[in-house]
């Protein structure tokens, strides 16, 4: 097994060589792009990710503009179907990167926290079983910064999509890398204040190392939450905010802050009456997949 990941990275290592030679060449760039895919396909496999969460590709025949979609913390790639078929379906190619964040595998939750204490069981962690490995932001930024960067080798007509957690890790990326654009769908910038955030929260402050072992994706999100808003810098590109009035999980905060520090003239944000958090996938799914392609279609 490490010795097929090995001939595919091999292979990746070959070609970026061969780029450097002839750039302008298509064909070894669809192969860069090809070879990665597959290299990721490997990793999640004998990570025991089921299929239809699994990392995509949806590659032109011919040289097109690449979109990168990052699902949100609480999802997969599958997400993304709505939006990535109707992307491919108007000529670009698109890449949805499987994120190593499985919420539902690794945060206890209190109860069980305090059960497994007062019994004596160990707490349960990660056993890398659909493709976690460690709930960690650093690891989930680097996937996507390493998935972008072979996009653009690919092609240099490149834009992202993030849901979520995703928009939060592709404003990381978006000054950083010469994207045409971005769309953030719900980013997760400022969590809606229930009285489980509130109690994680104090849990974070007062006992963080217990914070970490109860909810350790919920504290790596707000991590990353955290981080990104400290270190916030004018957003210089063009970016589409889409958000839904009565969303429960992201507050309204983060499409406000977004466009007081957006400086582009081709940056749009759009509220919708409703549709919840989760705007790719039920009713929404089309109205909001056409709003992004119409975006990227017009930059």
């Amino acid at each position: 097994m490490p010795r097929t990941l090995e001939r595919i990275n091999q292979s990746i290592w070959e070609l970026q060589q061969r780029l450097q030679d002839a750039p302008d060449n298509f064909d070894l760039r669809k192969n860069l792009l090809k070879f990665f895919h597959e290299s990721r396909m490997f990793i999640e496999r004998n990570a025991g990710v089921p299929e239809k969460d699994r990392s995509f590709l949806m590659l032109q025949e011919n040289e097109a503009s690449c979109c990168v979609l990052i699902h949100g913390a609480g999802g997969s790639p599958d997400e993304m179907r709505v939006i990535a078929g109707d992307l491919f379906s108007r000529g670009y190619s698109v890449y949805s990167i499987h994120l190593s964040l499985d919420p539902k595998s690794v945060d206890s939750g209190l109860r069980e926290f305090f059960t497994n204490r007062f019994s004596g069981r160990k707490p349960r962690i990660s056993d890398g079983k659909n493709g976690n490995t460690g709930s960690s932001w650093s690891v989930c930024l680097s996937e996507s910064r390493v998935a972008l960067e072979t996009v653009l080798s690919y092609t240099r007509s490149a834009y992202l999509v993030g849901l979520s957690l995703g928009g939060t890790i592709a404003l990381n990326l978006m000054n950083k890398y010469p994207v045409k654009g971005t769309v953030l769908i719900a980013p997760a910038l400022f969590p809606v204040k229930s009285k489980r955030y509130l109690t994680m929260r104090l849990f974070q402050k007062v006992f963080p190392t217990i914070a970490k072992e109860v909810f350790p994706v919920k504290s790596t999100v707000m991590e990353l939450i955290d981080r990104t808003r400290s270190d916030f810098k004018p957003i210089e590109g063009p970016v589409l905010v889409i958000q839904a009035v009565d969303d429960k999980v992201v507050s309204s905060r983060g499409l406000n802050f977004l466009k007081r520090h957006s400086r582009n003239p081709r940056s749009k944000f759009i509220w919708l009456r409703d549709g919840g958090h989760q705007l790719v996938q039920g009713e929404k799914a089309r109205e909001v997949s056409d709003i992004c392609c119409d975006f990227i279609r017009d930059l």
